[in-house]
């Protein structure tokens, strides 16, 4: 122990008296370190940490999806289909269904949306989960009238301040009175996670519902059963089900996986592990950039070795020296790089989505800390591993005498130093055309122009409640005058109403039939998107209209249904021709096509194939009971928020309003998790290029300095500044182009997985930001290169023959 802490002291004062090499050294380290210990914190929070349920390897999730479809999702069903699953499964001793929806929370000082999850009675039990404070659902919780909730343990602490004495309490949620039976514990998250409370229904007037697939099904495994067993024993319910019920289940399949498997999906899975393989690589280019910096200390520490070792110490023991340096070093990096990763992790955590799980959230738990640590000592052990060999395997009289010319030794650790360079440079290569391989593809996923002017725009949502509005004309009054009350405002230029707003996650799509024309056979229906929106919606967003009419009074409740296409919608369903006056039949109606509009961007992220077909039909035929609002103003939106919210109050009082914001707030927030990852990548591929450069620069000024006299008398028999430049400079240019020849398959890798990660985007992956990224890390070799000749052109001849 005295022998190891001696050693320790003497590493810790050898590396302070080169601060500058011990510093760029542990910094390059730390920073690769810091964003693999981030990295690992999102792969063990997405793939190795459990979902918040009990014994979660007992459940199953059962779902359904098209026969032949090509997503590893397992879906939802329907309520009817589920019942049979759960009459027809002995291998589950226990199944529950529930769906997601809203209720307006009134009797409070201000009305608010709650996020709600409704489900069968025995939904707690399937899961696992005991309320920490009351009780959960009984049988008898879910019969008409029984209105209990049970809260989720954020809200009660938000709403009700943590008071126990909220057991007990009435709750009025859209016009009926609820009783709160239960709290759940603080540690538990359902899936979605942004819940607030959780009310139970027995479904008694969905049984025979098969067509709308609308709920999430989990199921408990029986002792001894597999969800294997349990996928064949649903195949054949399924199969008398589509029997009995072929309008509803043709051409669909059942289900079963292991809850584990299902979440996170498996694109989510690819891309951490995708971005794992990318942090990997810059730790790599800071641990060759290490070994460098360690091998060229360890050179210039060659006559200290040479006296240990006539002094009588072995080899041995100084290599232990050396190593015990620098594992420090690797110690020192990594502590310095789990504090920089406290920071990269909290900015992670911000960009995730609301919707997520706790568990799925990265923290830098033990497990991460110490495999961190781990990362780093055994970083140390490596890459000081072989500058600590060479060090002690040098000639002992050359060192003493302090006359080497370079003979075997010094070129074998130059090769080593070249061949440190090439890999650097090879890694750096596929690291960044990895990280631009995928930059690219999220710019063009959230960058893209949207179709319509964004800014200056105030965005909000509101639910009806069905009490007050229980019908189709009552909603679409309703609607009318709550656009009136907010055009009045004043400083308001538009009002637009929607089914949901642009750059939405789960934008609304239909399935639609043009009339006349025969549906594709053995394929499904082509798809759109789908918004409900009111006649000063196209003004508001200020979306050209192309040919036709936009909405207007006549589009009325008993009126001619009409819609309105986009001009991709036109372009792929009537080229050539004229697109208005043509039919489209969907939701079992058929409409008239009367205007045709430019193209807006609605999804969150396009998927592939979609060039912005939409369908729009006017909200006064089709109601809605839970619309967006954009009003149009003339200064800063934010300013007139408090107004909008009393004209929206003038008419109904008790009207909650939710997320009352810019849309630019929206879609930023929409579009966080993509751009938090090209940042992200950003940072990796601005790390990789310093700590390239810095390698390069490294080895060619070592290499200047070792080759000063050479140079010297080079210049003294007659050798120009140009010569010597050009040599020096063709040395380190040279180890840079072998470094991007080799890493060119490993580009090619990184693009294959970014590609396949990211297929269902359209445009895929671009090669332009890799061919940027490509040059960027030519012309940094170059400068990298350039500095040290240069020193070395400047060099004096006659002071170099005098040494």
């Amino acid at each position: 122990m005295s022998t190891l802490l001696q050693d320790l002291r003497f590493g810790l004062r050898m590396l302070a008296k080169a601060p500058l090499v011990s510093s760029v050294a542990a910094l390059s380290l730390a920073l690769g370190i810091a964003a693999n210990a981030g990295m690992f914190a999102v792969l063990n929070g997405f793939l190795f940490e459990p979902l918040p349920f009990e014994d979660q390897e007992g459940l199953v999730i059962v779902g359904e999806r098209r026969r032949g479809a090509t997503d590893d999702g397992s879906g939802l069903v329907s309520m009817g289909n589920f019942r049979d699953y759960e009459a027809g499964a002995p291998s589950l001793v226990g199944a529950t269904a529930y769906t997601q929806a809203v209720a307006n929370l009134t009797g409070f000082d201000v009305p608010e949306r709650l996020n709600l999850v409704v489900g069968t009675p025995n939904l707690f039990e399937v899961l696992g989960v005991v309320p920490a404070l009351g009780r959960g659902f009984r049988p008898e919780d879910g019969a008409p009238g029984a209105n209990v909730v049970v809260l989720d343990h954020g809200f009660w602490e938000r709403k009700f301040l943590g008071d126990p004495g909220a057991l007990g309490r009435p709750m009025t949620l859209d016009g009926e009175s609820f009783t709160v039976v239960g709290v759940l514990p603080e540690e538990f998250d359902m899936i979605p996670a942004n819940v607030d409370a959780f009310r139970v229904d027995d479904f008694r007037d969905r049984r025979e519902e098969r067509v709308e697939r609308a709920y999430i099904s989990f199921g408990r495994l029986a002792p001894g059963a597999t969800p294997e067993r349990v996928r064949q024993e649903l195949e054949g319910v399924f199969a008398r089900a589509a029997a009995e019920h072929p309008d509803a289940n043709a051409d669909w399949e059942v289900r079963v996986r292991a809850a584990r498997e299902f979440f996170p999906g498996p694109t989510d899975t690819r891309l951490v592990k995708v971005l794992t393989a990318v942090t990997l690589f810059g730790l790599l280019i800071a641990c060759a950039n290490v070994a460098n910096l360690l091998l060229s200390r360890a050179e210039e520490r060659q006559a200290e070795v040479a006296v240990r070792t006539a002094m009588g110490a072995s080899r041995g023991r100084i290599l232990r020296q050396l190593l015990t340096e620098s594992v420090t070093l690797g110690v020192v990096a990594g502590v310095v790089g789990v504090a920089l990763a406290v920071f990269l992790v909290r900015w992670i955590q911000g960009a995730m989505p609301p919707e997520l799980p706790r568990a799925f959230f990265p923290e830098l738990d033990p497990v991460v800390l110490l495999v961190s640590l781990l990362v780093a000592v055994l970083a140390g052990v490596v890459f000081g591993l072989v500058p600590a060999l060479h060090a002690v395997r040098g000639d002992l009289r050359d060192s003493l005498g302090g006359g080497s010319r370079g003979g075997t030794a010094g070129r074998a650790r130059k090769r080593l130093r070249s061949a440190f360079v090439v890999a650097e440079v090879a890694v750096a290569l596929g690291l960044l055309a990895g990280a631009a391989f995928m930059v690219e593809a999220f710019e063009a996923m959230t960058g893209a122009d949207p179709g319509f002017r964004q800014d200056g725009l105030l965005t909000f949502s509101l639910t009806a409640p069905d009490d007050r509005y229980p019908t189709d004309p009552a909603l679409a009054r309703y609607q009318e005058e709550l656009v009136a009350s907010l055009g009045a405002v004043p400083g308001v230029q538009g009002v637009a109403l929607m089914s949901s707003l642009p750059r939405s996650q789960a934008n609304p799509t239909l399935q639609y039939a043009v009339a006349g024309r025969e549906p594709p056979a053995g394929r499904e229906l082509p798809r759109a998107s789908h918004q409900a929106v009111n006649g000063d919606y196209f003004r508001t967003l200020e979306i050209d209209l192309v040919q036709g009419r936009t909405f207007d009074a006549r589009d009325r409740e008993g009126g001619q249904r009409v819609a309105i296409v986009s001009r991709a919608f036109a372009d792929r369903e009537f080229p050539g021709e004229d697109p208005l006056a043509r039919t489209l039949a969907f939701q079992d109606e058929e409409w008239l096509v009367v205007g045709v509009v430019e193209d807006a961007v609605q999804d969150r992220i396009p998927l592939q194939g979609d060039r912005g077909e939409a369908i729009y039909t006017s909200a006064s035929q089709t109601p809605l009971r839970s619309p967006s609002f954009a009003v149009r103003t003339t200064g800063e939106p934010t300013s007139l928020a408090a107004r909008v919210r009393e004209a929206i109050w003038a008419v109904n009082p008790d009207q909650p309003v939710a997320l009352l914001r810019t849309l630019d707030a929206h879609v930023a927030e929409s579009l966080a998790g993509p751009r938090a990852i090209s940042v992200f990548l950003s940072g990796m591929a601005a790390i990789a290029l310093l700590l390239s450069g810095m390698g390069i620069y490294g080895v060619m000024a070592h290499s200047v300095a070792q080759q000063h006299r050479e140079i010297g008398i080079r210049m003294a028999l007659g050798a120009n500044r140009g010569t010597v430049l050009g040599m020096v400079t063709r040395n380190g240019l040279g180890l840079a182009g072998a470094g991007m020849l080799l890493g060119l398959p490993l580009a090619w890798i990184m693009y294959q997985s970014v590609a396949s990660t990211l297929n269902f985007f359209e445009g895929g992956v671009g090669l332009r930001y890799a061919a940027a990224v490509t040059l960027a890390l030519a012309a940094v070799a170059a400068l990298a290169t350039f500095v040290p000749a240069r020193r070395a052109s400047a060099v004096a001849p006659a002071a170099a023959v005098r040494e």
